[in-house]
């Protein structure tokens, strides 16, 4: 296989990779935007819990994609880059201010005003995030943005990107977080041992999945209509994916009904990643279509050799210790253990542990004054001994 090929490749498994991880938790933003921010506290604690350890690790797949492409494909990255600048950006500031939103809550502690007002930069970020994201990929499966075949952009460098089938992927990258994240937390509400809340999940799973098969339809409808050339290459080369993703949809909302719900974990997995796959086979030998191919975008056979090997040598560091990771926190835990107090939402009423001691007042008299004790206990492992929490 040629290097430009093997690369190319990888990257779109990266592109998968980021989908299924990042688009699960952008999606738990999404869900508490669609909960109005009025969540009960045990749905928030979930949400947080099945984020925390993770959601800052997901965007390795993101850095490794635009590196990728600016190692191995010079051309389409600059083209990218003055295409999709504003889209692009806007789904930066979404992602920078969902980490801000996210530490910041955590750090306003009794600050109930506060509070409200960094969940909902969390919850509007994870929407702004996986929307342009979705815009960005839409525009470059539409064929329609002027770039030559040396990667010039000749088209409005501020409008360029906004047409029919970008506004689709908008929309469809939102919905797909969100369907992933209502099937990973049902998942998780089962595991937490919480089944009233795993019900919820599966509702509101069943759906989302519902709306998203409809949405799947237009969008093919919309393709055929509007992007010609795509249409052929999903019809002729990709076909098998298309089908591919049709049955991980209906097995995992199968499954979903049926209460299986590693089962529809993986059949949603399959379903997003068949999207992508499907998309990338069908443009294939295009990176920006129609001009600009892996063919004529590629850098030197060195540089694409070397860069194989620094790929290699990384994968040898990065896969097993994410392997590790999800393995530590997304591992199969003790039924009943709950969630993790670590992570439980502040609670304004309970102070923490440590130490009086005096200070002078104005009259020099000594009012008690409560320092910092020892750090909280981190969760307990699985062959801890369960701890008593105060309820």
């Amino acid at each position: 296989m040629p290097a430009e090929m093997a690369i190319a490749g990888i990257i779109l498994m990266s592109v998968t990779a980021y989908a299924l991880l990042a688009g699960a938790d952008f999606g738990a933003g999404i869900w508490e935007f669609n909960t109005a921010l009025r969540a009960p506290r045990r749905e928030r604690e979930l949400l947080y819990h099945a984020i925390g350890p993770v959601w800052e690790a997901n965007h390795v797949w993101l850095i490794f994609v635009l590196v990728g492409l600016w190692t191995a494909f010079p051309p389409a990255y600059a083209a990218i880059s003055q295409a999709l600048w504003v889209p692009l950006l806007l789904a930066l500031v979404g992602i920078v201010f969902r980490g801000v939103g996210f530490a910041f809550r955590s750090y306003a502690a009794g600050a109930v005003r506060q509070q409200e007002i960094w969940s909902a930069v969390f919850a509007l970020a994870s929407i702004a995030a996986p929307f342009f994201l979705g815009a960005s990929a839409g525009a470059v499966a539409s064929g329609r943005l002027a770039v030559d075949a040396r990667g010039a952009f000749d088209g409005n460098f501020v409008t360029g990107w906004i047409l029919p089938l970008s506004l689709f992927g908008a929309v469809f990258g939102v919905g797909i977080c969100a369907y992933l994240a209502g099937v990973y937390l049902t998942r998780e509400a089962l595991l937490e041992g919480d089944r009233d809340l795993a019900e919820t999940w599966r509702r509101r799973s069943l759906a989302t999945g519902a709306w998203m098969g409809m949405l799947a339809v237009l969008g093919l409808a919309l393709v055929s209509a509007d992007a010609p050339e795509l249409w052929r290459g999903l019809r002729e080369r990709a076909w098998p994916f298309v089908a591919l993703s049709v049955a991980c949809g209906i097995g995992s909302l199968t499954a979903v009904l049926l209460r299986r719900y590693t089962a529809a974990a993986f059949g949603a997995g399959g379903a997003a990643a068949s999207v992508i796959w499907g998309w990338g086979v069908a443009q294939y030998p295009a990176l920006i279509p129609p001009a600009l191919t892996v063919a004529n975008a590629k850098a030197p056979a060195a540089v694409l050799h070397a860069m194989l090997w620094v790929i290699a040598a990384g994968a040898v560091v990065l896969v097993p210790s994410l392997a590790l990771l999800f393995r530590l926190f997304k591992g199969r835990r003790p039924s009943g253990s709950g969630v993790s107090p670590s992570v439980r939402s502040p609670d304004p009423s309970v102070r923490p542990p440590g130490r009086e001691v005096d200070r002078p007042t104005a009259r020099g008299a000594r009012t008690p004054l409560q320092q910092p004790g020892p750090s909280a206990p981190g969760p307990p492992s699985e062959g801890d001994p369960p701890r008593a929490h105060a309820p």
